[in-house]
């Protein structure tokens, strides 16, 4: 049975290329549609507790608030997930890139620069990369754009947490028809006719 051809290494880096640049762009379009989507989830829960506080008002709220969590709890599994497979673009990259010798410092330069496509500094870490790979794939999120975004998603789960218990609460505990001020109470006519005296507030002058 013949082997099958050997594949160029420069096709198999221009693939490895593309695909880092769909794991960037689908990142990105993901997280933006979540960010969105947390944020206005929010708005919308906010805008109905500020127009009504009848008891059917305030479980609704409590069921979009409920919704929101869910919605950054997904969004953050969602930008972990995809972190993770940009990761795993760009080892394969720089697996390609060191049988290129592209990972080789060129002496013209200095010897620090390299012809490599490096555009984050965790991807000057070839070596790291190339010898610790499972190490260099599961290392926690630095305080990057991505960890930035993680994190204000956590802080929306926060706050849906406590607009859900806050919507329950005002749901259980509904509040009571507030009573008329007294000077409005006396507008009725009673016996004696001391209604308008009473609202002037001239009772006591003429008893």
């Amino acid at each position: 049975m013949p082997e099958p051809p050997k594949a160029d290494p420069l096709d198999l880096y221009k693939i490895a290329v593309e695909e880092y640049r769909f794991q960037v762009k689908l990142n990105w379009d993901r997280t933006a549609y979540h960010l969105t989507l947390s944020s206005g989830l929010i708005a919308i829960a906010v805008g109905l507790l500020k127009v009504g506080s009848t008891p059917i008002v305030n479980l609704f709220v409590a069921g979009v608030f409920f919704i929101g969590l869910l919605a950054s709890m997904i969004g953050i599994k969602t930008v972990s997930k995809g972190h993770d497979y940009y990761r795993r673009t760009i080892v394969k990259k720089t697996l390609l890139e060191d049988q290129l010798g592209l990972n080789k410092p060129l002496e013209d330069y200095g010897g620090k620069l390299t012809s490599a496509i490096s555009t984050t500094t965790s991807q000057d870490e070839h070596l790291h990369i190339l010898y610790k790979t499972e190490d260099w794939l599961r290392r926690p999120l630095r305080w990057s754009i991505t960890g930035w975004i993680v994190f204000i998603l956590f802080l929306f789960c926060i706050a849906n947490s406590l607009g859900m218990v806050g919507s329950l609460w005002l749901y259980k505990h509904p509040a009571g028809s507030p009573q008329s001020p007294p000077a409005i109470r006396s507008l009725f006519p009673t016996d004696d006719g001391s209604a308008c005296l009473d609202l002037l507030g001239l009772t006591n002058e003429f008893t």
